[in-house]
């Protein structure tokens, strides 16, 4: 177990490390380098979502007050913010290096879900212009939730994970369409021979079948009531691992507030939502790397 300090300095140490390998002469070609390097507000971004803190203002509020020290390009939140939306695809590339050297995207099983990611309130969005169609990252709509009969306008947030609760893949769905017409992009690169699990919202035998004849991944799911197997039933022994994913997304929503993002542009949730994911790998990665359970987070920091 860390101490808050150690934390941070363990978190700063990881991204040095992969931000160098995938960048090695940095990520900005011209113009005036900002006072914090990106690894520093990476870190400061990372710390502070693994802290709760849930709005941006919040984060740079609690480093400038107890880690100013610590990073002394620490001046301007307005600039601090900026430099965080501008970083979502490095954010995206650090992700996906430490799910590359975990191994965790070759995990022989792989759970699949979904779960609401509301941007404004529903009351709120007609004439605000929030994440228009010309967007050009994706657009919000209206979605409903079955699980938790909720209306909400906003996306899906994607998740696969490894079967260590590592996310392998976080796309971002349009809210409106059944989860059983994102199965393909919830299920994009996944190797060969992967044994798939998801909920009974992707029961849909026709394209379980394509899946295993086209691409040598069998997508099991649990029987609704009354339905009998139909060749792609999941066996009950490999239940506690799918309710994996439902720890995931409780930590999203309750530690990490991928529900409370409030934005009007599509690359501003990005930026928001894939620092989110990061910061979920990176605490999982630190576990592995103390011989914890990955999914152990308030174990994972000693927090005074």
């Amino acid at each position: 177990m860390f101490d808050e300090a150690s934390f941070i300095i363990a978190v700063y140490l990881l991204i040095c490390q992969s931000y160098r390998e995938l960048f090695p002469n940095g990520v900005r070609q011209r113009g005036i380098p900002p006072s914090l390097s990106d690894e520093e507000a990476l870190t400061i971004a990372i710390v502070g979502e693994y802290l709760q803190l849930e709005r941006d203002k919040a984060i740079y509020e609690y480093f400038a007050k107890h880690y100013r020290a610590w990073f002394p390009g620490l001046k301007d939140r307005t600039l601090l913010v900026k430099q965080w939306a501008n970083l979502w695809q490095v954010e995206q590339s650090i992700w996906q290096a430490l799910v590359q050297k975990s191994g965790a995207n070759g995990s022989s099983i792989q759970i699949i879900d979904t779960l609401p990611v509301p941007v404004c309130h529903l009351r709120r969005y007609k004439g605000r212009q929030i994440m228009p169609e010309d967007d050009g990252v994706i657009t919000a709509d209206v979605g409903y939730c079955a699980s938790k009969d909720l209306y909400y306008f906003g996306v899906k947030g994607g998740i696969r994970i490894a079967s260590n609760g590592m996310i392998v893949h976080a796309p971002l769905l349009e809210a409106r369409p059944h989860d059983s017409q994102h199965t393909e992009a919830l299920l994009a690169g996944t190797p060969a021979g992967t044994i798939g699990l998801g909920d009974k919202g992707f029961i849909e035998a026709e394209a379980q079948a394509r899946y295993e004849a086209t691409y040598e991944l069998r997508l099991l799911t649990p029987l609704r009531q009354g339905m009998h197997d139909y060749g792609f039933t999941m066996p009950n022994s490999l239940t506690p691992l799918r309710q994996l994913i439902e720890t995931v997304n409780a930590q999203l929503v309750e530690r990490f507030h991928v529900q409370s993002m409030r934005v009007r542009k599509g690359w501003t949730l990005a930026a928001k939502w894939y620092r989110k994911i990061l910061a979920h790998t990176v605490c999982v990665w630190l576990n592995l790397t103390l011989n914890q359970p990955p999914l152990n987070f308030a174990g994972l920091v000693c927090v005074k």
